[in-house]
């Protein structure tokens, strides 16, 4: 890449992984007319290796070195792995974390409640026991029913259920959408969907965690083409010019440095979607509004 953003030289799988046409060398980038990822990934200094960006269905990574003599600005070099395959392994390895951190956030509130009821029984509250246990059996039961009532996968009824339970640890209320409907579905579309609910509930707990009464509603619609998955928090929402940017660009406003670390969820979760022949997207009502479509 020249000093005024003239692709000097792409080799063919370059061309293949940014999605140039083959005529591209010689050419600068506005009359290449690139996708703003691609312009970024080519022409801002890089102070970390190994960055990560969305082309298309492609998880990228890419290395950026200027080239400089003593007199004069030469350019830079960059290079491109695509690293599709592998983030969507580590995307799945995270989903086994998370399951682990949600039996751990059950067994934590659960720790939690019975030293409650052992202090209460020990200052001979007895009737104060009794409306404990009461409270958190319809606290724990309500959440099972609202689950159980409308999402007949398995997968997607327990992932909700320990979701629930590592919200309700953090001080968020979680709820099912009233009309929400799954039946059960086939072993891909499952593990699909566990990535993209479990991405978005993730994302809306962090967004609601600052409201005053922080809550998530989660809807999932299902017809005989599609399956729509709709996440809602009260939090502050996400800043206009960023709407399309946290998709592609795996953006947070925490470090996202690391490789399949925090802020690349949402990226990963439209890739998921897109290649079902789906879409995700966000918008601000009253908060933050995630609407996921996904393709049988």
């Amino acid at each position: 890449m020249s000093p005024d953003s003239r692709v000097m030289l792409a080799n063919d799988v370059a061309i293949e992984l940014l999605q140039l046409p083959s005529h591209c060398v010689g050419k600068t980038l506005d009359e290449l007319d690139v996708v703003p990822q691609v312009r970024h990934a080519l022409t801002t200094s890089q102070e970390l290796p190994d960055r990560q960006f969305l082309v298309g269905e492609r998880v990228l990574v890419f290395n950026r070195m200027p080239v400089k003599t003593a007199r004069r600005d030469l350019g830079s070099v960059t290079t491109f792995r695509d690293k599709t395959e592998l983030t969507l392994l580590e995307q799945e390895l995270g989903d086994s974390k998370a399951t682990a951190d949600m039996l751990r956030a059950q067994t934590h509130e659960f720790a939690n409640q019975l030293h409650a009821i052992s202090g209460l029984i020990q200052l001979g509250e007895y009737d104060e026991v009794v409306g404990f246990i009461d409270g958190v059996s319809f606290s724990r039961s309500k959440i099972f029913e609202d689950v159980s009532a409308c999402i007949a996968e398995p997968t997607i009824a327990a992932l909700l259920i320990a979701k629930s339970s590592v919200a309700a640890e953090r001080g968020v209320h979680l709820k099912m959408a009233p009309s929400s409907t799954l039946g059960r579905c086939e072993d891909q579309l499952a593990r699909d969907l566990t990535t993209v609910i479990g991405n978005l509930v993730d994302n809306a707990m962090d967004a609601a965690a600052a409201a005053a009464n922080p809550e998530i509603q989660v809807g999932i619609e299902e017809t005989s083409e599609l399956v729509r998955i709709t996440v809602r928090d009260n939090g502050e929402g996400i800043a206009e010019d960023a709407l399309d940017e946290i998709f592609t660009q795996g953006f947070s406003t925490k470090d996202s440095a690391v490789s399949g670390g925090r802020g690349f969820g949402l990226a990963i979760s439209r890739l998921v979607c897109r290649r079902r022949g789906g879409e995700l997207a966000a918008a601000n009502v009253q908060g933050a509004r995630f609407t996921a479509t996904l393709r049988k």
